[in-house]
């Protein structure tokens, strides 16, 4: 009796090259496979006899895309979700305690965008005293995962840490002048927030309406009808959208705020409040190294691995592509 030897199919490479991180594109694309996140035609274009970790991460980065990008395409939103397959570089930050090797999905902001907000918060706190506060709120808190806000109330609170000794202006700053306070080099209050209202920069003003969350939703839907309406409606979306979880990536756990604003936000113009946003990149630079990203959902390279990170990797996208909705219409708002 002849025994015939096993040969290998024609489709199967006969080389397979890897980098060092070729375990993790292998674990990874074979889970992707497993769950139905890398079609057939993503296999079209590639070579037969040969199959390298480039070619591997090329399906991965499609499998990704297709899964979410629907929730990180942005129109003023300059932040952007990029999927690290560590090099030898990176290796010791995508470790598990265990030993197993890790993947993540990281956020990250490029040249932010500039644009005025004053009219249209204005607008709303005339229509009902409180509600231009409590929208402007609901706005600035996702912008927070990108470090200080560079908002009317960002500003205020650098001024408050880079000028004026943790106060609300700067008086206790210059009576370390004594007499020569006038010649102090320290930026006034009056004249950094001329023309901004208290209530858009100030956590709290004396005898100023409080609202919340329920009394935001419910006014979103009174006033649809006004020209504010579109963007009140975009906030209490967002302001819904956070609420439901706090699965927003997480935070870069070896260093502190980051400072990478997807949106600059000034009053009356776009660089209102450009010289204190300024002053806040100079000390970031000086003070020693920014975290890698705003926040990174790490996983392993498991069916159960991306199971368990796609919720908060949607969740941050969602949360993201709320807030751009929002920015839009404070763009297309005409007065």
């Amino acid at each position: 009796m002849l025994l015939s030897l096993p040969v290998l199919a024609p489709e199967v490479p006969a080389v397979i090259e890897f980098s060092p991180a070729g375990e993790r594109h292998l674990r990874l694309v074979l889970a992707m496979s497993r769950m139905g996140m890398i079609l057939d035609e993503d296999l079209a274009g590639l070579r037969r006899t040969r199959m390298s970790a480039n070619a591997i991460r090329v399906l991965i980065e499609k499998g990704w895309q297709r899964a979410v990008s629907g929730d990180y395409e942005y129109k003023l939103l300059s932040a952007f979700a990029r999927l690290i397959l560590p090099d030898e570089a990176e290796e010791q930050e995508f470790v598990a305690e265990d030993g197993t090797p890790l993947v993540g999905v990281a956020i990250n902001a490029a040249q932010p965008e500039w644009m005025t907000i004053g009219p249209v918060f204005t607008a709303i706190e005339a229509m009902h005293p409180g509600l231009g506060r409590k929208a402007l709120k609901v706005l600035e808190s996702p912008l927070c995962h990108f470090g200080m806000p560079h908002t009317p109330g960002g500003a205020f609170e650098l001024c408050q840490q880079l000028y004026w000794q943790g106060e609300d202006d700067e008086t206790t700053a210059l009576e370390e002048w004594g007499d020569e306070a006038d010649e102090a080099d320290i930026p006034r209050r009056a004249v950094m927030f001329d023309g901004v209202p208290e209530w858009a920069y100030m956590t709290h003003v004396e005898g100023h309406p409080s609202i919340t969350d329920e009394e935001f939703h419910a006014l979103a839907v009174q006033y649809a009808a006004h020209p504010t309406g579109k963007l009140l409606s975009a906030l209490s979306r967002l302001l819904t959208i956070e609420n439901e979880s706090d699965q927003f990536a997480p935070a870069h756990e070896g260093y502190g705020w980051s400072n990478e604003p997807p949106i600059v936000c000034g009053w009356d113009t776009e660089t209102d409040f450009d010289a204190i946003f300024d002053d806040n990149y100079r000390y970031f630079c000086e003070s020693g190294e920014e975290p890698p990203w705003v926040g990174c959902v790490k996983f392993a390279c498991t069916e159960e691995g991306i199971a368990n990170a796609l919720p908060a990797i949607r969740h941050t996208g969602s949360v993201l592509s709320a807030l751009d909705s929002a920015l839009n219409e404070i763009r297309n708002f005409q007065p």
